[in-house]
């Protein structure tokens, strides 16, 4: 543990000096772009402990996780981001509340946020690969002792044995009847010899153990041994009985076990993808949108009779039933509720296959991202009669309504887009709208989103 904190410690101080170097270079820059007028009316020194304050206080409450030893990059990133972010908040407060009187360029602000989160995500990232190669090399190593032989605990072994995380697994305790052939672990002998293996060897850093129902009896003994050697014990439930991810809860002080993990149940994360809908969806409506419903709108009534727009009831967010909007692609017709479009379909008319293959006949779905029915991002709306069907045939299916559905997906730019022509094409797709739900983040919106553009500029052959 003492080592841990020094570890943050020593992260905490190569922080510093990095913000301490980009303020400085700021502050200096901005004075030479501006032909020697100094940027703001702080002096030099005030500027810098005012950040470096900011940052221990936004530090404190959101301490680095590269020292982990299982993070993902994405983690890293989104913490780094929330720590930039507090500290410019706590910056431009204190200006306001202590340095009333000076005058602070909001390019100054804007431009550190920017830089100092752009060079804390790669100094992290650079020290988290240098902590990488210190463990493959055995060094800040665990000691680590498994018990049983459940599935998870096979799991657990081989996730832990990676050499970047440094734990060095001394073995297993288990009872040879019941071995899962899945688990490599050095088998040290049964569980019934736990207590005598350990009072010889004390030197353990953490155990984490499953105990078979018969030998539930054995978890205290093992927890207070624990207790009395300043070794961590963790109890591991046997979560194979899910396929996927799960998350943990607590109803009161009881622990729960929910089916999989949802980011977006999380209301912060609801907060953020909301307000990015929303912005996006009110910029794009008002400034982009009204010429594009003129010169489609035109086309569309010039090469084919009918409505300007196609409305067609879909499956949204927990089941929900909403009214789709796009522009009419197909010439009016009774099958639009009930047939798929094919890559020859009769229906279309040469413009509506144009904007099928481009992807315009999806924009008026802002409209419905604007009033909240639909998301920027998400899997994609089908109509009801597919929700019926699909439902029966294929497992989990309705899993993808616990999010909104999208304009674009995860599904979609993974080659899971257009006709479903056989089932192996629709569990296909359902199988990444799920992957999508329980690994959501800002950045993966973000990532499918430039995806989505560059397969409309580069052309998909499901896109008709």
């Amino acid at each position: 543990m003492g080592k841990d904190r020094n570890l943050i410690f020593a992260i905490m101080l190569a922080d510093i000096l990095l913000l301490a170097t980009t303020i400085v270079g700021m502050y200096y820059l901005l004075e030479w772009i501006a032909q020697n007028h100094t940027p703001n009316t702080l002096g030099l020194p005030s500027l810098v402990g005012t950040y470096i304050i900011s940052f221990l206080s936004s530090y404190a409450l959101y301490p680095p996780i590269i020292q982990e030893r299982i993070v993902k990059t994405t983690s890293i990133l989104h913490r780094v981001t929330v720590t930039s972010t507090l500290m410019i908040l706590i910056v431009s407060l204190l200006i306001l509340l202590i340095y009333k009187g000076h005058t602070f360029p909001r390019t100054f602000l804007v431009g550190s946020y920017i830089v100092f989160t752009i060079l804390l995500f790669a100094e992290r990232i650079f020290i988290r690969k240098f902590f990488i190669k210190a463990r493959s090399n055995k060094r800040n190593t665990k000691r680590v002792l498994l018990i049983g032989s459940d599935p998870t605990i096979a799991k657990l072994y081989k996730t832990l044995s990676h050499p970047a995380f440094g734990y060095d697994i001394m073995g297993a305790f288990y009872d040879e009847e019941n071995a899962d052939p899945k688990l490599q672990a050095i088998h040290i002998g049964k569980i019934d010899q736990i207590y005598e293996w350990l009072s010889k060897h004390s030197d353990i850093h953490e155990i984490y153990g499953y105990f078979p129902k018969e030998k539930q009896g054995l978890i205290n003994i093992i927890s207070k041994f624990c207790d009395n050697h300043l070794i961590r014990f963790y109890y591991v439930p046997a979560i194979n009985i899910y396929n996927g991810k799960i998350s943990f809860h607590f109803v009161e002080d009881i622990p729960v076990i929910a089916r999989r993990e949802e980011p977006l149940s999380d209301p912060l994360n609801k907060i953020a993808k909301r307000g990015f809908d929303l912005l996006c969806s009110t910029l794009f409506l008002l400034l982009i949108f009204p010429w594009i419903y003129i010169v489609v709108g035109i086309i569309i009534k010039i090469t084919s009779p009918g409505p300007i727009f196609f409305i067609q009831e879909r499956t949204g967010l927990n089941g929900k039933i909403f009214r789709c909007y796009k522009f009419r692609s197909m010439k009016v017709n009774n099958d639009a509720d009930t047939l798929q479009a094919t890559k020859d379909d009769p229906r279309k008319y040469p413009f509506g296959d144009f904007m099928r293959r481009t992807n315009i006949d999806e924009l008026p779905q802002f409209i419905n991202v604007f009033l909240g029915e639909m998301s920027m991002v998400g899997p994609r709306p089908h109509m009801l009669r597919h929700t019926e069907e699909y439902s029966r045939l294929i497992n989990r299916f309705m899993v993808r309504h616990l999010a909104k559905p999208g304009i674009t997906g995860l599904a979609q730019v993974s080659g899971f887009r257009g006709e479903t022509k056989h089932i192996e094409d629709m569990e296909g797709r359902i199988k990444k709208d799920i992957e999508y739900i329980e690994n959501w983040t800002f950045f993966l919106d973000i990532k499918i989103m430039v995806k989505t553009i560059t397969n409309m500029l580069g052309g998909e052959k499901n896109a008709y």
